[in-house]
């Protein structure tokens, strides 16, 4: 009976000790898992916080270099506005470099001008065969050369011709402000012997002349006509 009671005392005594241990044991596998969960938590962090610092760096840096270089532009645009302000630029060379009427007097194209806007360019109907003849007369100069009596132009003119009288005549004086007044002289006095020997008759008529004259706009168009009847054109005095 005393055997089976230490027996039984020994039996207890051994699974409390087990039971302790085992608590231990567990105790410190929790122990364990906290500390490596700790540590985990703790890199994880650490990892985060500098890839936090590397970007806010890399920020930093960027920053830094667009404002220290204000001139760092996208090439794209900087080129394209190069290139573009360079097509202008040759676009403008070009533009004055093929002006037809370089180096021509203003003078020479007035002739040119006030033929075209008065007679048109039926000169290229000559086949060639046309001069653009200009005379100028001063203020006073009688209307009717041939017969007395005659009124003078107010103004200083200039006649233009063709090379033959059937080719036109035009009268004009310049207003310089675009626009001519423009003179209805005829080619040809035709006027009968005893009407001609009348100066009375003779002013009443030149006196029409200067009465019936006209305002006339000249344009500035058509720069290869213009330099067409500039090449053909004579002075004659």
């Amino acid at each position: 009976m005393k055997k089976l009671g230490f027996i039984l005392a020994s039996i207890s005594l051994f699974l409390v000790g087990c039971t302790s241990a085992s608590k231990e044991t567990s105790e410190s596998s929790a122990t364990a898992v906290k500390s490596s969960i700790r540590q985990t938590s703790s890199a994880e962090k650490s990892s985060t916080q500098k890839s936090a610092s590397s970007e806010s760096n890399t920020s930093s840096t960027t920053s830094k270099l667009s404002e220290s270089n204000p001139s760092s532009i996208s090439s794209g645009t900087v080129d394209t506005s190069l290139s573009s302000s360079t097509a202008d630029t040759s676009f403008s060379q070009s533009s004055q470099s093929v002006d037809p009427l370089a180096g021509y007097s203003d003078l020479q194209i007035e002739y040119a001008r006030v033929w075209l806007a008065v007679k048109g360019n039926t000169f290229k109907d000559a086949s060639g065969d046309f001069e653009l003849h200009v005379i100028h007369y001063p203020a006073g100069t009688p209307i009717d050369p041939y017969d007395a009596g005659s009124v003078g132009y107010p103004k200083d003119v200039v006649m233009l011709t063709g090379k033959y009288g059937y080719q036109g005549i035009l009268v004009y004086s310049s207003n310089h402000d675009g626009t001519i007044t423009s003179y209805p002289v005829p080619s040809h006095w035709q006027i009968p012997a005893d009407q001609a020997s009348d100066p009375a008759f003779i002013k009443k008529t030149t006196q029409e002349i200067i009465d019936h004259a006209s305002v006339v706009a000249i344009p500035t168009g058509k720069p290869n006509d213009v330099k067409q009847l500039i090449d053909v054109t004579v002075i004659d005095n």
